[in-house]
């Protein structure tokens, strides 16, 4: 199975779990008139909704390169984790001020039992759509998976502040609803501005991590021809990684020759790390000390 069909896979499995769960929640969120379910319906039905915009974002990934866009469309990943990123921080600032609104009126009251028993539900159901999107998501190294699976996990955890929310007002505390709500919120921001900063290196071609760039370093300097390398650059872009990279040849070595090396050491490259597409490689004669171009 290609890496789109078990995006797609697991995409449609969880989005057919968010909209059950999201519609469960709203029911009971409004029959018990508790604020902290109604915020993680919000925050379930927003999971639905992203991981629309992940299979969209899929499709558009896989499309091949064309004369607009040479390099292909694998981008299309990483501009859908970054709407779902933005989407968390706007849908936890707007429970929050929901509920600081209604701390300072004190309009809450104690929830039915029926919004225990849902965020119970939710905590299970998220941490296993959660486990299995983060899984999947490593696997084929898919951002904008990733990206829906911490979706799933911090859903999980604002389930468990809902559940906390709705036992401490069925204890006699109902203002533990609304602040539960805060907590929720808070959780909702702090997880979607630390994936806007990631996904903003992607965007910014930021270099890959010291092992990563070690290990291609390793790969390219093992290969007989190649007497140094420099410049060694690599980034993302979406799930594929460019590198770039200058390597220097005997000086006795004709165009031919060194067109062949760079031909191998691509070969190379592209054999030892699959998601490697590009590789652009420029090549300059080795002087030994005290020789001059």
């Amino acid at each position: 199975m290609n890496r789109q069909k078990i995006a797609s896979r697991i995409s449609w499995i969880t989005l057919a779990g968010n909209v059950v769960l999201s519609g469960v929640k709203v029911i009971v969120g409004l029959a018990t008139g508790s604020l902290v379910v109604l915020s993680d319906a919000a925050h379930s039905a927003s999971d639905a909704f992203s991981t629309i915009l992940v299979l969209f974002g899929l499709h558009v990934a896989n499309q091949p390169p064309d004369e607009k866009h040479p390099y292909g469309h694998g981008r299309a990943e990483t501009i859908v984790a970054k709407i779902i990123a933005l989407m968390l921080v706007a849908i936890g600032l707007n429970f929050g001020f929901s509920a600081i609104k209604a701390i300072w009126q004190k309009s809450y009251h104690i929830p039915g039992i029926s919004a225990l028993w849902v965020s119970l539900l939710s905590i299970a159901a998220k941490e296993i759509m959660y486990q299995y999107t983060y899984h999947v998501g490593k696997k084929i190294d898919s951002t904008a998976l990733l990206a829906d699976a911490w979706h799933h996990r911090s859903d999980a955890i604002s389930s468990v502040a809902a559940l906390l929310g709705v036992f401490f007002a069925r204890l006699g505390y109902p203002v533990f609803d609304p602040l539960m709500t805060i907590v929720v919120a808070l959780i909702l921001i702090k997880v979607g501005w630390d994936m806007v900063f990631k996904i903003i290196d992607e965007l910014m071609d930021a270099q890959v991590d010291p092992e990563t760039l070690g290990a291609i370093e390793e790969v390219i300097l093992a290969i007989p021809g190649v007497q140094s390398l420099r410049s060694l650059k690599a980034h993302k872009y979406g799930a594929e990684h460019h590198v770039d990279c200058t390597i220097t040849v005997p000086s006795h070595f004709d165009v031919g020759e060194g067109h062949d090396l760079s031909h191998e050491v691509t070969a190379r490259i592209e054999k030892e790390f699959e998601s490697v597409t590009h590789v652009d490689i420029h090549i300059e004669p080795h002087l030994e000390q005290g020789e001059q171009h």
